[in-house]
């Protein structure tokens, strides 16, 4: 019986992410149903932990440097006022940090209704973000 999450899954290449930025310890990928263009989850790969203040401090540390990173990447390509950070994750028992480019606080709405891209797209936009993040 398989009891991996949709996180684990994609951590062990299960399935398909757009990933834009990874290293041993974390991994970024586009959300496959973001609220706007360019929404991107992080996640730990090592910690089975669901809640970002159960890591411990060496480990919620460099989860946190390794989000700022993403974000500045994310803006550089996204046309956005500021790149906003969310951490709730009560849909998958797994640490994730949400970064939604924003233009207003409205764009942080998590009830509206989530965009549909095609599987081109995100590869075209996970590769422009990865490639911003890799040239800084």
């Amino acid at each position: 019986m398989n009891n991996k999450n949709i996180f684990q899954k994609i951590i062990h290449n299960e399935i398909l992410a757009y990933k834009v930025a990874e290293n041993s310890d974390h991994l970024a990928f586009l959300d496959i149903y973001p609220i706007k263009i360019g929404h991107t989850l992080v996640i730990p790969k090592k910690s089975n932990r669901d809640k970002i203040f159960s890591l411990s401090e060496k480990e919620f540390i460099s989860i946190m440097f390794f989000t700022r990173k993403v974000a500045v990447g994310i803006e550089q390509i996204i046309p956005c006022n500021r790149v906003g950070i969310f951490v709730m994750g009560f849909e998958i028992p797994h640490v994730h940090i949400h970064l939604i480019p924003m233009d207003k606080e409205s764009d942080g709405n998590f009830s509206k209704k989530r965009m549909v891209l095609s599987s081109k797209n995100f590869k075209v936009l996970s590769e422009k973000i990865k490639k911003s993040i890799q040239n800084m």
